[in-house]
């Protein structure tokens, strides 16, 4: 690997890359040695201009765009050397970015079948649990701050007691500063585990509606609660839901193109595990430490 450290090494492979782009860039062809030159068509310059005005939200000018050709020249002479000499050669990095590569460029494929309307109904009716909305509640909490509180159950219980006499009482006001809402309304059980966690909103399905209840525990502290609605799970028709079945489906698809062209690709090229290798693989029989 001294070579390639050598400074005239590095001279001489920027100048010929230099000269190369040039040399496309003036019109001149330099001498053929059978070997395909980098080709710039109609195509890669709309990819360029299409690539540049995603990112900058203008087309490129015309300096910009000679830039652009000069830059993509550059890189697929690296590219062709690098291969040539086998840069690429048990390298982990480039390997794995191939293999992702063609995994892409299979479901990409499998995108441009589009679903009919009857095969997204049998799609919605064999999946149907995937889509069902869980049960919604609507309620309020009041919030006692263990970090302020000597005994926050205790005093939660206190004020529960006067609720349950007068339900006309302030609840906001009996209870402690927190940035969450007071009130919620139709949430299911993802929404509330995500703002108080899931023992939260387990122990909140199960409250009885129309009756301050608790105190219940969260990540924050102890919360009453008062459960004002409850809607139960329900199947949403197909149309409420198609463009969840469409993501559904083509991720479905995706998937199963890639998994059907992977075991093309078993049974082309095959897969053998030395007998070395499968003893590291199998279980480990446990191993029983006495202690003396």
């Amino acid at each position: 690997m001294k070579l390639l450290s050598e400074p005239l090494l590095h001279f001489t492979v920027s100048g010929a890359i230099l000269f190369s782009a040039y040399a496309w860039l003036s019109g001149n062809k330099p001498p053929s040695d059978g070997v395909e030159p980098v080709r710039i068509g109609a195509g890669e310059i709309q990819w360029l201009k299409q690539t540049y005005s995603s990112q900058w939200l203008r087309p490129p000018d015309t300096n910009e765009l000679q830039g652009l050709v000069t830059n993509l020249v550059t890189e697929e002479l690296f590219a062709r050397e690098a291969q040539a000499i086998g840069l690429g050669e048990n390298d982990t990095i480039i390997r794995r970015r191939l293999a992702q590569k063609l995994k892409f460029l299979v479901e990409d494929t499998s995108r441009l079948a589009e679903p009919t309307d009857a095969e997204l109904r049998r799609y919605f009716e064999a999946n149907a649990p995937h889509f069902e909305e869980g049960p919604q509640l609507s309620f309020s909490q009041i919030y006692f701050n263990p970090e302020s509180r000597k005994d926050p159950v205790k005093d939660a219980r206190l004020v529960l007691a006067g609720l349950s006499a007068d339900v006309n009482v302030e609840e906001a006001k009996l209870g402690d500063r927190l940035l969450l809402e007071t009130e919620l309304a139709h949430a299911d059980r993802q929404a509330v585990a995500n703002a108080f966690g899931t023992e939260f909103a387990d122990a909140l399905l199960a409250v009885e509606p129309g009756k301050w209840t608790g105190p219940l525990k969260s990540g924050y502290g102890m919360h009453l609660v008062f459960v004002s609605e409850r809607q139960t799970a329900r199947m949403p028709p197909f149309e409420a839901v198609r463009d969840k079945v469409v993501t559904e489906w083509r991720r479905e698809s995706e998937q199963k193109a890639s998994q059907d062209y992977l075991a093309q690709l078993r049974q082309k090229y095959g897969v053998k595990v030395d007998d070395s290798a499968k003893a590291q693989l199998e279980p480990q029989p446990a191993t029983n430490v006495s202690m003396r």
